[in-house]
């Protein structure tokens, strides 16, 4: 259910502002997001799941979630834990629906410290103790500031799974001072086959390590040279050769090889039908070889050794593979936001209208830095995306509307490689569209274009579903509304362009009423939201429709 973070990769020495750090370091905040993600799930993933489906009865569903929540982290909730527990299992369940996957461990983890850090009532740090004492005006240990802070606990889940952000960033473990984000290299630890120690093994990567037989080009014909030589160490280091496992290619054809005493024999007919043959030796110990033939190879028919590396006579030559990464230090930002309102108009809406200004106020400016937050991590983005390919929507003649944009894909496939060459880690996983790029994609109808379950257009960024197998998102407030943002996501913690993580979600400070009769409230809220430090421009990218 939960996609847990894969083993850690690695890559060669880069030119970085990063810190060089221990893998430990790594593995350990792996660790930790693994941890806190399973601890999370068991409360409100674990239970309402059987046999890897979700229980349809719902009061079967929530007695489960209610059994499951003694010692967990929302036992601080007191009588609110079964509200703060069910909420947050409700939302997984309706993200499930929208997108047909669980959250990833690197969200749930996040959601889990943020909802530790808000419900911890022992937390020693006097920051994060001052942050939390001042909400419900007084000490957390009172009445209305537990119920304050439970019902911001409650908002937590809900909150970060409407945000359609959660897979174009990386979520880290969001400690309230200072957090690490690490990156990941993997290198050549040996000078062997196609590498050299310290080499980026990558996706680039397309040569010879592993395998012990080894293919190296000897030299090529010139219609005059008949002696021709090969010493691997010109290519590593003096290396043992199996006996009887030595080849003779030319043109790219075996023609012959070695007998298992040192001697080297075989035979061709080359392209005047003339029969060449050859012989030489072969060094077994050192993995050196001569051959001569008995005509000249003719000008650029090339000449190739295959030889099997002996393992067994020198087991250090087993080629390694090893771990670089620097890490980066992020420091949290914070969030505020001010709702007030007179004791009059208080009084004035309850009596007349029954109406809750000071909570509706209060729920307004929840709203809004909940959405500010989306706001502010795709604004951010737009601003860092790196280079921009278009597309003319157009329609050449002799072609329907709807043939002409099939060929959108055509482009976006072009995008991902480009991402995948930026990033080496991960293609096109999604797109972001401006309102009119929206109606677009939207127009090429099924079966390129899919809608998310139950779904409506909203005025406000949103989930659409999946065209061409891409997630699909709509932002009807983009600066260009035919423009289209591109990203992409590795499968590994910290494999994205931008860094986020709520170290504490907002949480109210309800203010004593003062000589000008007003009641105010304010939110209070600290995260991270970063651009990677080391790549993080490269996983963005624009595409831009241009109109008829």
């Amino acid at each position: 259910m939960l996609e847990a973070p894969k083993p850690v990769r690695k890559s060669n020495k880069e030119e970085t502002m990063g810190t060089p750090s221990t893998e430990q370091a790594y593995r350990d905040q792996v660790a930790t997001i693994n941890n806190n993600a399973s601890q999370l799930a068991r409360h409100i993933i674990d239970p309402q799941m059987d046999n890897g489906e979700i229980i349809t009865d719902s009061a079967a569903r929530n007695e489960a979630i209610i059994q499951s929540l003694d010692g967990s982290i929302f036992d601080n909730a007191g009588e609110m834990s079964k509200m703060v527990a069910g909420s947050a299992a409700n939302a997984v369940r309706h993200y499930h629906s929208m997108h047909g996957e669980m959250p990833s461990a690197e969200l749930m983890s996040s959601m889990h410290n943020s909802i530790e850090n808000m419900l911890d009532p022992n937390t020693e740090n006097p920051h994060l103790r001052a942050i939390l004492d001042s909400a419900g005006d007084g000490s957390m240990s009172a009445s209305e500031g537990i119920i304050q802070r439970n019902r911001m606990v409650a908002l937590v889940v809900p909150v970060q799974l409407m945000m359609i952000t959660n897979d174009m960033v990386t979520h880290i473990p969001a400690n309230y001072n200072k957090s690490e984000i690490f990156r990941i290299n993997r290198v050549a630890g040996s000078t062997f086959g196609d590498l050299s120690e310290g080499d980026l093994i990558d996706v680039d990567f397309n040569g010879q390590y592993a395998s012990m037989d080894q293919r190296h080009e000897i030299g090529s014909g010139d219609g005059t040279a008949v002696d021709f030589s090969f010493d691997i160490a010109a290519k590593a280091k003096a290396m043992p050769f199996v006996k009887g496992k030595v080849r003779i290619l030319v043109d790219r054809m075996p023609v012959g090889g070695d007998d298992g005493k040192g001697g080297i024999f075989g035979k061709f007919t080359d392209a005047d039908g003339d029969t060449v043959t050859f012989t030489g030796t072969v060094n077994y110990q050192v993995g050196q070889l001569a051959v001569k033939f008995s005509k000249a190879p003719k000008t650029g028919i090339e000449i190739h050794t295959i030889a099997d590396i002996s393992i067994e006579k020198d087991p250090s030559l087993i080629p390694t593979v090893e771990h670089e990464m620097v890490s980066y230090e992020l420091f949290p930002h914070e969030s505020a936001l001010v709702s007030s309102n007179s004791i009059q108009s208080q009084f004035t809406g309850k009596r007349e209208y029954n109406i809750d200004i000071a909570g509706m106020q209060l729920a307004t400016a929840r709203n809004l830095m909940a959405a500010d937050k989306d706001r502010k991590r795709l604004n951010d983005i737009y601003f860092y995306a790196k280079g921009e390919k278009t597309f003319d929507l157009t329609i050449p003649s002799g072609l329907s509307y709807r043939q002409h944009y099939e060929m959108i894909q055509t482009t976006l496939l072009a995008i991902s490689t480009e991402l995948m060459n930026r990033t080496k880690r991960s293609g096109l996983v999604g797109v972001v569209a401006g309102r009119e790029a929206s109606r677009v994609l939207k127009s090429l109808g099924a079966p390129h274009m899919v809608y998310a379950p139950n779904y409506r257009q909203l005025p406000q960024p949103h989930y659409v579903g999946t065209v061409f197998g891409y997630k699909f998102k709509e932002d009807p407030h983009m600066a260009d509304p035919w423009r289209v943002l591109c990203y992409a996501k590795g499968r590994e913690h910290g494999d994205a362009g931008y860094v986020a993580g709520d170290a504490i979600s907002a949480i109210n400070y309800a203010h004593s009423i003062g000589r000008n009769l007003k009641h105010e409230n304010t939110l209070y809220e600290l995260a991270y939201r970063d651009l990677h430090p080391h790549n993080g421009r490269d996983w963005f990218m624009w595409l831009r429709f241009t109109p008829q």
